[in-house]
């Protein structure tokens, strides 16, 4: 059988059906007996295999419908923490360019403290970002600038509302950080979960072909029914790899000549 169309090749959802199906059929054989120790050994691990698979193939996508909505939270964060940094920012640069105002040098050297680097930290990483004007929102609070705010009557509720958008913005970075730990350890926790499943499956597959003695039509018969759920699955991602291939192989044909009267 062609590498492609092997059970290692099925999709993680596909291998948990499989794993559920294969389970339900041994089961089944094993109510009606006979007992056969040698088949029935494997129906804990097919349902710990089921469980295994059902779980990450779930949290893996729970995983990542997390983090997309996070992402969106975070961008929404960040822009309002842009928003507040360049109000202030920029009511200090203006207040520091007043020709005739006696604050002026003390705007100008409380933006030049608190954004020593100007408005560029607002294209920065989100965590190196919010760091700098954590800093930044620190110095403007600092005591010995709240002379030079109340003389220039900056809206102090707008340290406020930065402080509230880079809380904000802090939470919903690490939600999405965790988001992605969440789906990296679903997708190692699968991977070990697949790589166990083609062992249970192969030594199954195995142990089911040679249990028919040769000419025992009705237990040729029972093997391939309990088998149905694996190489059905087969068979339908071969036909569906064959039929891809017709489509790519397949060459329109030439258009026909034009006819002259």
């Amino acid at each position: 059988m062609s590498s492609s169309h092997t059970p290692s090749r099925l999709a993680r959802s596909e291998k948990a059906t499989i794993s559920r199906k294969l389970h339900q059929n041994l089961v089944a054989r094993a109510q009606t007996g006979p007992a056969e120790p040698g088949l029935d050994i494997f129906i804990p691990q097919l349902e710990t295999l089921a469980d295994q698979l059902e779980t990450h193939v779930a949290g893996k996508d729970a995983a990542n419908a997390a983090r997309v909505a996070h992402l969106d939270r975070t961008e929404r964060a960040d822009a309002d923490v842009d928003h507040w940094t360049r109000h202030i920012h920029l009511f200090l640069d203006v207040e520091g360019r007043h020709r005739h105002s006696p604050h002026a040098a003390s705007a100008r050297l409380l933006q030049a403290v608190a954004f020593p680097t100007g408005l560029d930290i607002v294209d920065e990483r989100v965590p190196d970002e919010n760091a700098k004007v954590r800093s930044a929102l620190t110095t403007l609070r600092a005591p010995e600038h709240a002379q030079t705010l109340a003389a220039i009557r900056l809206p102090l509720e707008w340290l406020d509302f930065l402080q509230t958008a880079l809380d904000e913005s802090d939470a919903a970075y690490a939600d999405r950080a965790s988001a992605r730990g969440d789906g990296g350890e679903h997708v190692l926790r699968g991977r070990n979960a697949e790589a166990d499943w083609v062992d249970v499956v192969g030594r199954l597959r195995k142990y089911i072909e040679s249990r028919s003695p040769a000419g025992d039509l009705d237990r040729a018969a029972e093997s391939r029914a309990l088998l149905a759920p694996l190489t059905d699955a087969l068979a339908h991602a071969k036909a569906l790899a064959a039929s891809r291939t017709t489509r790519r192989t397949k060459k329109p044909a030439p258009p026909a000549p034009e006819t002259t009267a």
